[in-house]
């Protein structure tokens, strides 16, 4: 929710002071997500690490730039695929300046240990048929080219793909 709302005002607008601010409204977020009161303190330490992270990086600030053409966060899509209906919600979508259109989900999970870049390619395959899905969904409205990536802030990691040959839904 809080990458929503750096979204909508921008990275530069969230200095370390605000994000500490924040830390009653995230301790909240968490446990009415159900994580248990013994579990809170590592969770709420885990998710500001994974918020300064994403502000620190390069990539990070570039997905969360408000500036971005058409650019939307928790956008609610659902459409006919192959005759099923698939519904989702996109973590950040936009049109950068050459006209492709971004599809980004954001993960929150952490890698403990080493090979982190074989962690971040098994995370593209897993999650490799949500996002072609929206893909589907969104190429009827675009008429470029379509690009999808998977942003990890627990580690400030990044995997993007082009979408596949788009497919008629219906």
């Amino acid at each position: 929710r809080l990458l929503q709302v750096i979204a909508a005002e921008g990275a530069r607008a969230w200095t370390t002071q605000r994000l500490e601010a924040q830390r009653p409204l995230m301790q909240a977020l968490l446990a009415e997500n159900g994580i248990g009161a013994t579990e809170l303190p590592a969770a709420l330490a885990q998710s500001l690490a994974a918020l300064r992270s994403t502000l620190e990086d390069a990539r990070g600030r570039w997905l969360l730039d408000p500036g971005h053409a058409q650019a939307r966060s928790e956008l609610a899509v659902s459409g006919w695929i192959e005759g099923r209906l698939v519904t989702g919600i996109i973590d950040r979508s936009f049109v950068d300046p050459e006209g492709t259109l971004w599809i980004v989900d954001y993960k929150a999970g952490r890698h403990e240990g080493g090979e982190l870049e074989a962690f971040l390619d098994r995370e593209r395959e897993r999650y490799r048929g949500q996002l072609e899905r929206y893909a589907q969904l969104l190429a009827p409205h675009h008429r470029g080219p379509i690009r999808l990536g998977l942003f990890f802030p627990q580690h400030a990691g990044w995997r993007e793909w082009a979408a596949q040959a788009r497919r008629e839904t219906g």
